[in-house]
C-alpha cells in the first residue's frame, strides 16, 4: 500500500473513532434551521426550549404533538339559549307539544331521523338543511355559522326521540278549528337543551364502578350506534338462512326459518319483503308508505300477519309509552319505538328510523318474535323446548360466524392458525378446565378469544339508577374467565395444542367479542379492567391489557387484512399504544385509516341475497304489469 493509501486509511480509522461514535443529536446540533415546530434562541443555533400550542376541535388548547385524544370524538351541541338568546323552562315543551297534532310531529321525527340514519348520510348536511328550512333569519345565519366548526352540531337523534315520546303523551290527534299551533322547532331544540339536566349528581371518578356520568356515557353511545346496513344483511343471511341449512337437526341446532313460522305464523321471506320495501322506501326519502303498495307484494292477509309484529297504531303506541314510564323510564327508553319501529296512520305506515326497522328484522331482535309470539297465532305445544332451542341455535351461529370471521383474517398458506373451542378442549380436557372459543397463534403473540352474545339489559342500556351496569360487565368477566384459564393452559404446555414447544416468549392478547355489540369507552373499559383485577384475572407482564371489540368491527379489521394486509394483532397493538386505546375500535380505525375501505371479499351477494324475497316479488308484479 503506498503512502497517500495509507494516510488516507488512517484518516478514515480515525473519523470513525473520533465522529461515528459521536452521539447522533450532538452531531446535529452544529447547524440549526430554525422551523416553527422548532425555533432557536435569536442569534445563536441553540433550539429554544419552547412548547408549540394547538387548539383542538374539542376546544381544548393541548402540545402541537399531541394525539387525537377521546373528547375529540365527540361533537358539540348547539343549545336552545345559543340558538335563541334565552333558556326554556321544562314546561316549555310540553305546552308547546299540547298544541301539535301527534302524526304532525311524529312524521316531522322521521323525516329527520330517517335523514340521519340513511346510509351514506352526512349529519352536517342534515343540520345545515334543517338550519336553512326551519330557522328564520337572523337566527339562521348565525347558527350556519356555527355549523361551519365540524364539531359543532344541531338536531340531535336523542332529542328527536324524546320529542316523539313526549308527543304521543301530551299532543292530541287534531286541533280545534282555529287553534294556534305550537313552536315544534321550540319544543325539539327544548329538549335538546334539557338533556342530561335530570341525572342525579355524584362522584365523577371512574375507577370499578361507573356512576351517574358514567352510566350516562354507556346510554349514549348504546343509543347512537350505527351498525352497518352491509354487515347486517351478511351476518342475517348467514346466522338466519345459510347455517340453519347446514347444521338443522345437528348437535340439538333448529331450522330458524321452520321454527320463526311455526310460532308466529310468518315466514321469514314475508318478514323481509315487508320490512324491506320500507326500509328501500324510507332510504329514498319516503317515510310514509301507503299499506296498499304492500299488498301489491303480498296478499293482505300476510301483510297483515307481518305488521302485527313490527307496527302500531297510535293507541298502541300510547299504552306502551304508558307501561315504559311505569318501569323505571328515563331518557334512553325508547322500547316501543325500537321493537315496533312502524306506525300506522290510517292507510299509511310510517317508519320512524329506519335503523330500528333494520335490526327488528335482520338483526337479532326477531328471537323475541320466536320467544313471544303473537296472540293471534296459536303457539306450539312445545313452544317454551322449542324457543330456548332457537335462542342456543342464533348463539351457536353467532359463535360460528365469527371462527369464519377469524379463519378469514388470518388468511390460507401462513403460518398461522386459528385453534377453534373444539381443539382447544382436545388438548386442555380436564375437570373444571374453562376454555375459550378460539387462540389464534401469531408467532410470539397468542390472541386467545371469547365470544359471546351477552348484550346490555335493559336497566344498563337506558342509564337507569343502581347497579344494573356493574352486573352485566360481571357477566362478561365471566367470559373473561374462559380467556384467563385457557392462558394459563398454554403457558403450561401449549405443545398439547400445537404439537410442537414453543422455542420463543410468548405474549398474550386477551380478546373478548361482542356478537351484539357493547359499549366501549374509557368509562367501560376502566370498570371491566378494574374489576378484572379485583378478580386475579388476566395477570403477568406477558398478558396485554383486554381488548374488547364487537363483531362489526372484527369484520373491518377483515377488510383491512385482505386490502392492506394489516393483521388483527397489528391493529390491537398500534390501538393499545395510541391515546385513543380505551376507546371503541370503530372510533379507533375511523381515525387513523385515512385509505377508503370496501367491505370484506365474504359480503360479495349477501345483501342481494339477504333481500332475495322482496327482490323476487318485485319481479313477479313487474311481470304481471301490462
Amino acid at each position: 500500500m503506498d503512502a497517500s493509501r495509507q494516510i488516507a486509511a488512517r484518516i478514515e480509522f480515525l473519523r470513525r473513532q473520533l465522529v461515528d461514535r459521536e452521539p447522533g443529536p450532538l452531531r446535529d446540533a452544529y447547524l440549526a434551521v430554525p422551523t416553527r415546530e422548532r425555533p432557536v434562541l435569536q442569534g445563536t443555533t441553540t433550539p429554544a426550549l419552547t412548547q408549540i400550542w394547538q387548539q383542538r376541535p374539542s376546544g381544548l388548547i393541548t402540545p402541537a404533538t399531541a394525539e387525537t385524544q377521546p373528547i375529540d370524538l365527540m361533537a358539540v351541541y348547539l343549545t336552545f339559549e345559543e340558538i335563541f338568546g334565552f333558556a326554556a323552562g321544562p314546561a316549555y315543551p310540553v305546552k308547546q307539544l299540547q298544541a301539535l297534532p301527534l302524526s304532525f310531529v311524529l312524521k316531522f321525527c322521521a323525516e329527520l331521523l330517517n335523514a340521519l340514519s340513511r346510509p351514506g348520510a352526512s349529519h352536517s348536511d342534515v343540520d345545515r338543511a334543517f338550519a336553512t328550512q326551519w330557522l328564520k333569519e337572523p337566527i339562521r345565519t348565525r347558527v350556519l355559522n356555527e355549523l361551519r366548526d365540524p364539531r359543532r352540531a344541531l338536531v340531535v337523534p336523542q332529542a328527536l326521540m324524546l320529542l316523539a315520546r313526549a308527543a304521543v303523551e301530551h299532543s292530541p290527534d287534531s286541533l280545534p278549528d282555529g287553534a294556534k299551533p305550537g313552536k315544534l322547532i321550540g319544543a325539539l331544540l327544548a329538549f335538546s337543551d334539557m338533556i342530561g339536566l335530570s341525572g342525579a349528581g355524584g362522584p365523577t371518578v371512574i375507577a370499578d364502578q361507573p356512576g351517574d356520568l358514567g352510566r350516562e356515557v354507556i346510554a349514549n353511545q348504546y343509543f347512537n350506534n350505527n351498525a352497518s346496513v352491509p354487515h347486517t344483511f351478511a351476518r342475517y343471511v348467514r346466522r338466519w338462512r345459510e347455517l340453519p341449512q347446514q347444521f338443522a337437526g345437528k348437535d340439538g341446532l333448529v331450522d330458524l326459518p321452520a321454527v320463526y313460522e311455526q310460532c308466529t305464523g310468518v315466514t321469514l321471506d314475508d318478514l323481509t319483503v315487508v320490512a324491506g320495501a320500507l326500509w328501500t322506501a324510507a332510504c329514498n326519502g319516503n317515510v310514509l308508505t301507503p299499506t296498499a303498495e304492500l299488498e301489491t307484494l303480498l296478499p293482505a292477509g300476510q301483510v297483515t300477519k307481518v305488521l302485527a309484529l313490527i307496527s302500531a297504531d297510535l293507541e298502541t303506541l300510547r299504552q306502551a309509552v304508558q307501561d315504559e314510564r311505569a318501569q323505571r323510564h328515563t331518557e334512553w327508553t325508547f322500547d316501543a319505538f325500537q321493537q315496533r319501529p312502524v306506525i300506522r296512520l290510517g292507510a299509511f305506515l310510517l317508519v320512524m328510523d329506519q335503523r330500528h326497522l333494520i335490526d327488528r328484522a335482520f338483526g337479532w331482535l326477531p328471537i323475541l318474535d320466536v320467544r313471544f309470539p303473537p296472540d293471534t297465532h296459536p303457539r306450539p305445544t312445545n313452544h317454551k323446548k322449542l324457543a330456548g332451542q332457537a335462542i342456543r341455535t342464533l348463539r351457536r351461529f353467532s359463535e360460528l360466524y365469527v371462527s369464519e370471521v377469524l379463519h378469514s383474517i388470518t388468511g390460507k398458506g401462513t403460518t398461522r392458525r386459528v385453534y377453534d373451542d373444539a381443539e382447544l378442549k382436545a388438548a386442555f380436557q380436564g375437570e373444571g378446565q374453562k376454555i375459550a372459543d378460539a387462540a389464534v397463534d401469531y408467532g410470539d403473540t397468542w390472541i386467545v378469544v371469547e365470544v359471546t352474545t351477552s348484550q346490555l339489559q335493559r336497566d344498563a342500556a337506558t342509564a337507569v339508577p343502581g347497579n344494573a351496569q356493574v352486573k352485566d360487565i360481571d357477566k362478561l368477566l365471566e367470559e373473561v374467565q374462559q380467556i384467563d384459564a385457557t392462558i394459563q393452559a398454554l403457558r403450561r404446555d401449549e405443545s398439547r395444542l400445537t404439537g410442537v414447544s414453543s422455542q420463543i416468549r410468548r405474549r398474550y392478547l386477551p380478546l373478548l367479542l361482542l356478537t351484539e355489540g357493547f359499549p366501549v369507552n374509557p368509562v367501560s373499559m376502566t370498570v371491566i379492567r378494574e374489576r378484572a383485577h379485583k378478580r386475579g384475572l388476566l395477570q403477568g407482564q406477558d398478558v396485554m391489557p383486554l381488548e374488547v371489540i364487537d363483531v362489526e368491527e372484527l369484520e373491518w379489521i377483515e377488510a383491512l387484512q385482505e386490502q392492506q394486509g394489516v393483521s388483527l394483532l397489528e391493529v390491537v397493538q398500534r390501538k393499545q399504544a395510541s391515546s385513543l386505546e380505551r376507546t371503541a375500535m370503530r372510533s379507533f380505525l375511523a381515525d387513523t385509516i385515512t385509505t377508503p375501505l370496501s367491505h370484506p371479499q365474504r359480503f360479495e351477494g349477501k345483501a342481494s341475497k339477504a333481500l332475495g324475497p322482496l327482490e323476487a316479488v318485485l319481479l313477479k308484479r313487474e311481470q304481471r304489469e301490462p
